[in-house]
């Protein structure tokens, strides 16, 4: 496999994390040698932890064929998934016959579009 510059993810990551409020999480960054076949346009992958506060981001081989836009985009999005994990979570727990609290909602949507505006500020 070629060798890749993920200290520039790095770097990049360090520089915004505090947009998506992931200050003092722990990340993980790995490479993926393999391409999926059934998904050729997928770029990057993250897996939250959000009990202990820690992000997997999975960097596939099409990464590395992006121009610096399309990966700092690529990663950006992924960032945006750590940031709505509750509340997909919240949808999978109803489907699941599991309720949260109208407070519970009320919060999780008000952390959301604080980290949301934070973005677009």
């Amino acid at each position: 496999m070629k060798k890749h510059n993920i200290k520039k993810v790095q770097v990049f990551l360090d520089r915004i994390e505090w947009m998506c409020e992931l200050n003092n999480w722990q990340r993980i960054i790995t490479e993926k040698e393999v391409q999926p076949k059934d998904q050729p346009n997928l770029a990057a992958e993250v897996t939250p932890g959000m009990v202990y506060r820690e992000i997997t981001i999975d960097l596939y081989p099409h990464f590395w064929e992006l121009s610096l836009d399309l990966q700092r985009k690529a990663l950006l999005h992924e960032l945006v998934h750590v940031i709505l994990q509750n509340t997909k979570m919240f949808s999978l727990d109803l489907l699941n016959g599991e309720l949260h609290s109208t407070t519970e909602i009320k919060n999780e949507n008000e952390k959301v579009v604080s980290a949301i505006t934070t973005l677009l500020d």
